[in-house]
């Protein structure tokens, strides 16, 4: 049978008590968040694009499937060999190529699954490099000896699997083959009180410091 002069529970007597003191602080006395706001610079889409001059972007541009399922082997009337604007396939094409303004100085005319060659034979899709050393010789050297382009994988390649080389057309448009270089988002821009200034000494850091932290340190 529990003693009936037993004291209870005293800690609620002070428990109590202290908790509504906290809750009032916190209502009324509590810090107020600043409210000083600085704009802020809205992000450009430009600068978050996916297109780029490489990788993707060229995969996506290249034409896929059989040029012959359009373009079969002229019998009666040959195609002109000065066209430079396709009439009505390719209209999304822009050639900018310098003076390379021809579509037959690169595609084979009566074989336009290949590219042409100097002396009229083709080459092959595989190898569009032979297309570019036409004109760009030097570059076409750079490249054969690594001093140029892109090449990714291992150091010392045991086979063509373990390293894999980038051709022209895999950084260039060949119909416009200047990059087009991703525009990048500028730096960020602080108010000036965020700004430290001053200089560094054997005191510390405290020597180099801007209005902010003075202002943190009086809060604190």
């Amino acid at each position: 049978m529990p003693n009936s002069t037993s004291p209870g529970r005293p800690w609620l007597f002070t428990t109590i008590p202290v908790c509504l003191l906290l809750a009032i602080y916190f209502v009324f006395f509590s810090p107020v968040p600043s409210t000083s706001t600085h704009s802020v610079k809205e992000l450009n889409p430009a600068w978050y694009t996916p297109e780029l001059a490489r990788e993707e972007y060229r995969k996506n541009a290249t034409m896929p499937g059989n040029c012959f399922i359009c373009h079969a082997f002229w019998v009666k009337v040959p195609p002109d060999p000065t066209v430079r604007v396709p009439r009505f396939a390719h209209t999304a094409i822009t050639l900018n190529h310098g003076k390379n303004d021809r579509c037959y100085n690169c595609h084979l005319i009566n074989d336009r699954n290949k590219y042409a060659k100097n002396d009229g034979s083709g080459i092959m899709p595989q190898t569009p490099e032979e297309v570019c050393a036409k004109c760009h010789g030097l570059i076409y050297n750079d490249w054969k000896k690594n001093t140029h382009g892109v090449r990714r994988g291992k150091w010392l390649a045991r086979n063509r699997f373990d390293q894999e080389k980038f051709t022209c057309t895999d950084c260039h448009d060949p119909h416009s083959p200047v990059f087009k270089f991703a525009k990048t988002t500028p730096p960020p821009t602080w108010d000036k009180k965020y700004i430290r200034s001053g200089q560094a000494t054997d005191n510390g850091p405290e020597s180099f410091t801007s209005e902010y932290l003075i202002e943190q340190k009086e809060t604190f």
